[in-house]
């Protein structure tokens, strides 16, 4: 063989290796990416660590972390045993800045399952320096890629530390309160309203998702005072080539203390007393 045949055949060899390992990575899922990314806007920072189960682990209000750890777990019918969301492998993720002030306030991650997608997209909009309010608006939708139904079970575990010693209210069906430390985080699920929810010590509720067997939450009305966490469950039949949305909203806001609520109903009662005597 000449020294141009030589040349020939070793970039053939080459080409057809490059052309090789680009169908593999084409068809073979990919480990999900690590990625730290953080939430910017006014007084509050949120962090996030994409591939694990950590997933939003810091919530920044006026400088003052109030989070340890949100999180979504899935699971396809009832045989098996929950799977966190955050250990699937990433098709895409990346922040954008929603209001244009030169910090990202948007975080937008793909995550790709057998035969399913879930897409979580979270909005943080903070307060002003001081006012120690601050919301995180999200959504999550989950699309079947197949054409047949999936017998699916959502699940969103939040544990918040506002203080040594809070308690955790279900308001209603698709709402819940956590308050302490003369702080309040509520939040409230815009659509659809979950099938279940738990209020618990921790880490009783984060225990259940990673125990190896089926968890259903037990509906009970809440937890506290202590080192509260709750959570929700969604369960649905996704039918072929359709998507689940659920979208919620998370608020943190001071709650005044009693003196104050005090004087304020006093000042509202004498008003009224003047109004009427008027």
């Amino acid at each position: 063989m000449n020294t141009t045949s030589r040349v020939s055949f070793a970039v053939i060899r080459a080409l057809s290796l490059v052309f090789f390992l680009a169908a593999f990575f084409a068809v073979t899922p990919q480990k999900a990416v690590a990625a730290l990314l953080s939430l910017i806007d006014d007084n509050s920072i949120a962090d996030f660590d994409t591939a694990t189960p950590s997933n939003n682990y810091n919530w920044f209000v006026d400088g003052t972390d109030l989070l340890a750890q949100q999180a979504f777990w899935y699971r396809i019918g009832n045989a098996g045993p929950e799977q966190s969301v955050h250990t699937l492998p990433i098709g895409v993720q990346g922040t954008t800045d929603a209001n244009f002030n030169g910090n990202p306030d948007t975080l937008f991650v793909r995550y790709n399952g057998a035969g399913f997608q879930i897409d979580t997209k979270y909005s943080l909009d903070g307060g002003l320096p001081g006012s120690g309010t601050s919301d995180m608006g999200e959504q999550i939708s989950i699309t079947n890629l197949t054409a047949s139904p999936l017998d699916f079970h959502f699940f969103q575990y939040a544990d918040f530390d506002l203080s040594a010693a809070d308690t955790v209210l279900f308001t209603n069906a698709n709402a819940v309160d956590q308050t302490g430390g003369g702080l309040r985080l509520s939040e409230t699920v815009v659509t659809p309203v979950p099938s279940h929810r738990e209020a618990a010590f921790f880490p009783v509720t984060l225990n259940k998702l990673n125990d190896g067997l089926p968890t259903t939450l037990i509906d009970n009305a809440g937890a506290g005072p202590g080192d509260v966490t709750w959570a929700f469950q969604w369960d649905f039949l996704l039918p072929g080539s359709s998507t689940f949305l659920i979208s919620k909203d998370k608020h943190i806001n001071n709650v005044p203390e009693p003196a104050t609520c005090s004087l304020l109903a006093l000042a509202a009662g004498l008003l009224l007393a003047r109004f009427r005597k008027r």
